[in-house]
């Protein structure tokens, strides 16, 4: 008996090794603080002058490298990686995750039009777009390297 009931614990650690939703509260709130970073660095005012020479009047802009495009890329590709431990590293999961982290970038930018002294630009939107795809794709690099597509891994 004593044998089956050490099995029994063994299976059960096992088994909450491998259990993805046994953490989902803790990456919910990696997930939600780092949102929660994001809205702060996205409605506070900038200091004229810090990030001047970004704007511009048209398509061109797209082509060119802004100032603050750093932090979109990173933010967002941090957002998609983070987003990917609670919808697993398959091709929809993924998905899912890139879809999640351009939607809140996308409401930034709607928050943002509100504010009087940021706007509205769809270039963040793109940028934003492009840090997502690259934090899915780092996080399902990592997940195969790791030896499988399990969520959280």
């Amino acid at each position: 008996m004593r044998d089956e009931e050490l099995v029994t614990d063994e299976t059960l650690v096992t088994d909450a090794e491998h259990d993805p939703g046994g953490a989902k509260p803790d990456r919910w709130r990696t997930l939600t603080s780092f949102a929660v970073l994001i809205v702060i660095a996205s409605v506070v005012p900038i200091p004229s002058g810090v990030f001047a020479g970004g704007g511009g009047d048209g398509g061109a802009v797209l082509l060119s490298i802004g100032l603050t495009d750093p932090f979109h890329v990173v933010g967002y590709a941090v957002f998609a990686a983070l987003a990917t431990r609670l919808t697993s590293r398959t091709t929809r999961g993924l998905l899912l995750a890139i879809v999640g982290a351009i939607a809140f970038g996308f409401g930034i930018e709607l928050l943002q039009a509100q504010i009087p002294w940021r706007t509205f630009a769809w270039r963040d939107v793109a940028v934003n777009a492009v840090g997502a795809s690259i934090g899915a794709a780092a996080a399902a690099a990592y997940g195969r390297r790791r030896g499988g597509d399990s969520a959280g891994r």
